[in-house]
């Protein structure tokens, strides 16, 4: 693998096309903290988080007829957003064959994830402040289930209410900062997630099941890897949508514990010329293990003043 860091200006020398929108691929020593003090605080918390079910009912809403998708919205919405509404309160409104049903009730969840929000202001002194978000929700189309309010476990303070964490965020923030010459950053939000991906035996881990996407934050850390052990695969990648809608890798690397991937996510080809889009590959168990885990930070980081 090549040598880090490595920026957009590292892909666009390598790519031979021009890449003007942020990116940064890191370890946690580049940005001035110690990534073996880093990766053992937080290494053992992600067994104690809770599985994503969003994850489950957006993966059967999937897998239903085109027509039903097309007339059931609403109704999927009430089982989506209701963590007390059960599968078979969804589909006894439904008329679906044994076989599809059986397939839904087939899936079980794969990642466990907790989240927390603060907010940095950005002056000569950073000051952060914990946020609490009634719901997270991804600033995308209506039509776009991600785009619909979820409720997930706060982050337990001792993990990221401290000193080792907080410069985490000043560093990334600063960076921001620092790559946004059309603007100064006054203040940003930055929500993060502490993601736990599964594979198993014949089952792949899948952190992007929506396939090559945007945030839709200003910048994000799709990935901070903590823990990657006995699998194949889950490569991070960097693709530009083109004028034509083709979508082009333009980098991709496997992560490794303390390494991060930063890049610049929606809007920026007005201020910088590129529309960066990303995803993570599936990963794969090592045989002879028949289950592996991928524990990841990642981070949506959003303008609040001035206003983009």
């Amino acid at each position: 693998m090549r040598q880090l860091p490595i920026t957009e200006k590292d892909i666009s020398e390598w790519t031979a096309m021009p890449v003007f929108s942020p990116i940064l691929c890191a370890d946690l020593n580049y940005l001035g903290i110690n990534t073996n003090e880093f990766i053992d605080f937080f290494k053992g918390c992600f067994i104690e988080m809770p599985f994503d079910f969003y994850d489950v009912k957006r993966k059967q809403w999937g897998l239903l007829p085109k027509e039903i998708q097309a007339s059931k919205f609403e109704t999927f919405k009430k089982y989506y957003l209701d963590n007390e509404a059960s599968l078979k309160q969804f589909t006894d409104q439904l008329n679906l064959d044994s076989e599809t049903l059986n397939h839904l009730e087939s899936i079980q969840p794969w990642r466990r994830r907790s989240v927390c929000t603060f907010d940095l202001e950005l002056n000569e002194d950073i000051n952060i402040e914990r946020f609490y978000p009634k719901g997270f929700e991804q600033s995308l189309d209506e039509s776009d289930v991600r785009s619909l309010p979820r409720v997930f476990e706060e982050t337990k303070s001792e993990l990221v209410e401290n000193e080792l964490f907080f410069n985490f965020l000043q560093s990334i923030a600063k960076y921001a900062q620092k790559m946004s010459p059309h603007i100064v950053i006054k203040k940003i939000r930055t929500s993060v997630h502490f993601m736990s991906v599964r594979a198993k035996e014949g089952v792949p881990g899948n952190n992007s099941p929506e396939g090559v996407h945007e945030d839709g934050a200003d910048f994000i850390v799709s990935a901070l890897v903590i823990n990657r052990s006995n699998m194949i695969g889950g490569k991070s990648q960097v693709f530009e949508n083109m004028s034509d809608g083709q979508l082009v890798n333009i980098f991709e690397r496997e992560l490794q514990p303390g390494e991060f991937l930063f890049q610049a996510d929606t809007g920026e080809e007005k201020h910088y010329g590129n529309d960066l889009w990303h995803y993570v590959t599936p990963f794969y168990v090592e045989p002879p293990i028949e289950e592996s885990w991928r524990d990841i930070i990642g981070l949506d980081l959003a303008i609040i003043q001035p206003k983009t």
